[in-house]
C-alpha cells in the first residue's frame, strides 16, 4: 500500500524527498528480512547455490550495505520530522 500510494503521489508531482526515503526505507526492510526468512526456511539448502534465495539475499545485503539505506534514509526522515538538518 505504501508504494501505491507513493506511486500516486509521484504521478501528482507532489511526493516530497522524505516520503521517498520512507518507501525505500521500508522496502529495503522488508525485503531483505523476507530473503532472510526465505534462507531459514530452507534450512541447509537455503545457503547452496541450487535455489536462487542465496543470491538475492546477498544482493539484498550488498544493496542494503553500499548504498547507505538504512543509514541516510534514517536521517532524511528524521530531519523532516525534527527539521534539525542532518547534513551540512
Amino acid at each position: 500500500l505504501l508504494a501505491l500510494h507513493l506511486g500516486r503521489l509521484k504521478d501528482e508531482h507532489i511526493i516530497r524527498p522524505e516520503q521517498v526515503s520512507v518507501g525505500k526505507l521500508n522496502n529495503a526492510r522488508i525485503s531483505l528480512a523476507i530473503a532472510r526468512e526465505c534462507r531459514n526456511i530452507l534450512g541447509g539448502n537455503g545457503i547452496t547455490l541450487e535455489y536462487p534465495v542465496i543470491r538475492h539475499m546477498n544482493n539484498l545485503e550488498s544493496v542494503y550495505t553500499y548504498e547507505g539505506t538504512n543509514e541516510m534514509h534514517t536521517l532524511v526522515v528524521g530531519e523532516a520530522l525534527t527539521g534539525i538538518p542532518a547534513f551540512r
